[in-house]
């Protein structure tokens, strides 16, 4: 068995379990709608599958781990990305990045993708994460003494905090149950808020 189809198959299985008693807790908890249970534990799903195109992405060598260098040379990447004027900090004034990577659609897809769009507009997401993939996002995980700036100390410091709160076995590298496992108590507790708020 490869290590793709070894992964796959365990992220299906945890996600499984997971969505099974995910929709008699919402049940219970709140008083979300079907649909919304429903939406909710897919939202869940999808993030745990990107979770999973991460791993992989950041597994450099291909070696089952993401070591301290791999994690690193990710989190240097997103920094550099964000701080598009290039000061050193992350901050609002930051003009937003151009989309990273070549959009290799054709034009027909691109088009036919766009007018789908604008006929069924999105449901809100009840699933909120941040993100580093915005300057808002950088700030709410990174920005510690919230001055409205992720200095590039400040930004690091908050990666090795990441990265020993995955390490749960103090190894220096980071398997993959441990990746998936410490994100998805993270997504665990941002439902926990999301019942709450509602």
């Amino acid at each position: 068995m490869n290590k793709q189809h070894l992964y796959t198959t365990l992220f299906l299985a945890l996600s499984s379990a997971y969505l099974s008693a995910c929709s008699s807790v919402a049940a219970e908890k709140t008083a979300l709608s079907t649909e919304q249970q429903q939406q909710l534990a897919a939202e869940r799903a999808g993030h745990l599958r990107q979770t999973h195109v991460r791993f992989n992405a950041l597994d450099k060598d291909e070696n089952g781990y993401i070591s301290r260098d791999e994690f690193n040379r990710s989190g240097d990447r997103a920094f550099n990305h964000m701080d598009t004027n290039k000061d050193g900090v992350i901050s609002k004034a930051d003009p937003k990045p151009a989309p990273r990577g070549e959009d290799t659609r054709s034009e027909q897809t691109r088009l036919q993708q766009q007018q789908a769009s604008q006929q069924q507009p999105r449901a809100e997401r009840l699933l909120k994460m941040p993100t580093t993939h915005s300057a808002d996002g950088m700030l709410a995980m990174y920005d510690s003494n919230n001055d409205g700036v992720v200095s590039r100390d400040e930004y690091q410091q908050g990666r090795d905090a990441q990265f020993a709160a995955v390490d749960s076995n103090s190894d220096g590298l980071l398997s993959y149950d441990e990746y998936i496992s410490e994100f998805a108590g993270r997504l665990d507790s941002q439902i926990a808020r999301t019942l709450r708020q509602d």
